[in-house]
């Protein structure tokens, strides 16, 4: 009986302790199998405790089948050899922190400028005055869809039917659905260009055909099923695409073939506020994909497709039955964010500190006369040339003074050789600018001159 030895520590109830005891013998083979176990009444005799305390860890023992009950004969360890990683302890995983000091990268938002105050107002809103238990429809919240048509039209007049408006919880899983859709084997996207397409089209197996860029946008290259584009913002030149290439490429696309227009930030555009997309001037071809992770913060996973009435009704066949990816309560507090004109002020708001940050950088420059600067072509970002630059020697120097910043050649899927320095102030709040370009420019000094 010295096997059944138990200190209960009363941290739980008796029967669960005693039957973690047991477990715990039987798994490291301090009790082997087919070994009798003592009988209730011993057992609780010899433990001094109640004879229902046995029955019940007995009870779970049976259910787990570690042991089993021969009827006249008793409890007995199951026969079977049962082995588990008895190991209780696990390292907890750590918090990611960042220890940049100066973000100049072209991935994150400035988030001192978020309205957090209004933003909990309409959350609180929402919970007390809608049905959130409520599962949404399967291609995303109705209002949400009629104040996203609204929008387009009244922002970029784009004309849509709300009805093929898909709500789904980013670009890449958008993006995976839409690959799944459309027949196609060969598909072009640009380079320089967001990597993360073309992971995704790569782990679908679809055969990728880099497309170069000139002033006037992509260069449209022969034989494509199809082409993933950035025609308003192009990532991460900043180029925005000439109504002539547009016109051409609206033209290319037609029957099974499709341009897949990425609307990426082209709410931050400065020289005009409406520029015509592809969707307008093609619509029987073009996917038009956007995200409200640019605008509002990445972590709001909410993005949109408007889909081709014939890629609809491909898309309500095949995904029908799915359940909307984003839950009922974020569609109705983005839907109430829009509507309540909170989002067009943030927008402004946005857009005032950016040109801000934005003059500021290009009057720090200026006096530097080896550096080119792009004013041109730039969305949320500044584009910067240096003669006779060690890039090498600038990344590493960038990194050991916490300065997270990319070149151009970073988002080159081929490898290309490009120095070319890409300054984002989306992220850099206005107050530490002017320290980060001073230690950028040291940094550059240094590289320039070794």
């Amino acid at each position: 009986m010295k096997k059944f030895d138990i200190e209960f520590k009363k941290e739980k109830p008796l029967y669960i302790e005693l039957y973690e005891y047991i477990k715990e013998a039987i798994i490291n083979k301090d009790l082997k199998p087919n070994e009798k176990l003592p009988s209730k009444r011993v057992l609780s005799t010899y433990l001094s405790i109640s004879i229902n305390t046995v029955i019940l860890a007995y009870n779970l023992l049976l259910d787990e089948e570690l042991i089993e009950s021969i009827p006249k004969k008793g409890y007995f360890v199951t026969k079977y050899s049962i082995t588990l990683d008895n190991d209780n302890t696990y390292q907890p995983l750590k918090k990611n922190t960042s220890n940049i000091l100066y973000d100049f990268s072209t991935k994150n938002i400035d988030a001192t400028i978020f309205p957090y105050y209004t933003f909990n107002k309409i959350c609180k809103n929402v919970i007390y005055q809608n049905n959130i238990l409520t599962k949404s429809n399967n291609f995303g919240n109705l209002d949400l869809r009629n104040t996203i048509a609204s929008y387009l039209y009244e922002s970029k007049s784009i004309r849509v039917n709300p009805e093929n408006i898909i709500i789904g919880s980013g670009i890449e899983y958008l993006l995976t659905i839409i690959i799944h859709l459309l027949d196609i084997k060969t598909i072009g996207i640009e380079n320089p260009g967001y990597d993360k397409i073309y992971k995704i089209l790569s782990n679908n197996n679809k055969n990728i055909i880099l497309c170069d860029l000139d002033d006037e946008g992509v260069i449209l290259k022969d034989n494509l099923d199809a082409i993933y584009i950035t025609p308003q913002n192009q990532f991460p030149t900043g180029i925005k695409m000439s109504m002539k290439r547009k016109l051409q490429i609206a033209n290319t696309f037609h029957n099974e073939n499709y341009i897949i227009e990425d609307d990426f930030d082209s709410e931050f555009k400065y020289l005009s506020n409406k520029s015509i997309s592809l969707f307008e001037l093609n619509k029987e071809n073009t996917i038009l994909l956007s995200t409200y992770s640019r605008t509002i913060f990445p972590s709001l996973r909410i993005s949109y497709m408007i889909l081709p009435d014939k890629v609809l009704e491909k898309y309500k066949e095949r995904y029908s039955f799915y359940s909307t990816t984003v839950s009922t309560l974020d569609q109705l507090i983005l839907n109430e964010f829009i509507i309540s004109g909170a989002y067009s002020r943030h927008l402004n708001k946005t857009k005032a500190l950016y040109k801000q940050k934005r003059e500021l950088i290009i009057n720090l420059l200026k006096p530097y006369d080896y550096i080119e600067i792009d004013t041109q072509n730039s969305y949320l970002s500044l584009i910067i040339n240096i003669k006779n630059f060690n890039h090498e020697l600038f990344k590493s120097l960038a990194k050991k003074e916490l300065i997270d910043i990319s070149l151009m050649e970073d988002f080159y899927m081929d490898n290309k050789k490009d120095d070319r320095i890409i300054i984002g102030y989306s992220a850099i709040s206005l107050d530490k600018i002017s320290d980060g370009i001073s230690k950028l420019i040291q940094i550059i000094n240094k590289s320039k001159f070794a």
